[in-house]
């Protein structure tokens, strides 16, 4: 890792899409986009002050480089995501009004009663019916809800938060 950066704002190379989806369902802005040459990678990461994830060696060089904070990221899915959580002091949390959709890092409606129904003709009427809060992304009109899978990102979170702290303890 290089250079000091606070803000959580960050640029994910074409590699690392899973690492992504969950920087931005913990509320982390992050942009990724596979077709984005190593050149704009760069460009944008010091245009908009981003850290940059890859697992290119010769990209996170060429960034050291150029003094844009950056960090090699190696290593199954969930180690990663444990890593890069763990050095940028991300919770392992995911908390629905705080996260950015995970589809085009869009930020997020909360919708309740009435306004429910601006998102009812994007979701099956059973599920409209069935669920009392949803999380609209106005950017590219994908809705969230805590469906069945919920439990699920819940247990990641918890198996990411003990990787974490093994990674914490002192060898």
């Amino acid at each position: 890792m290089t250079g000091q950066q606070t803000a959580r704002k960050f640029l994910v190379d074409a590699m690392l899409g899973k690492l992504a989806t969950w920087l931005r369902l913990a509320g982390c802005d992050t942009v990724y986009n596979p077709g984005i040459h190593d050149d704009e990678l760069l460009k944008m990461a010091v245009e908009e002050t981003r850290i940059l994830l890859s697992s290119d060696v010769e990209l996170v060089r060429r960034a050291e480089n150029q003094g844009v904070s950056s960090m090699l990221v190696r290593g199954s899915v969930d180690f990663e995501v444990a890593e890069v959580f763990r050095v940028f002091q991300v919770a392992p949390q995911i908390d629905p009004s705080k996260a950015r959709c995970s589809k085009c890092n869009g930020q997020l409606t909360e919708l309740r009663n009435k306004e429910r129904e601006k998102i009812k003709d994007l979701v099956f009427e059973q599920t409209y019916d069935h669920y009392d809060i949803f999380w609209h992304c106005q950017e590219c009109d994908n809705v969230y809800f805590q469906g069945g899978y919920w439990d699920n990102i819940q247990k990641y979170m918890e198996r990411i938060q003990k990787i974490m702290e093994i990674r914490e303890q002192p060898r």
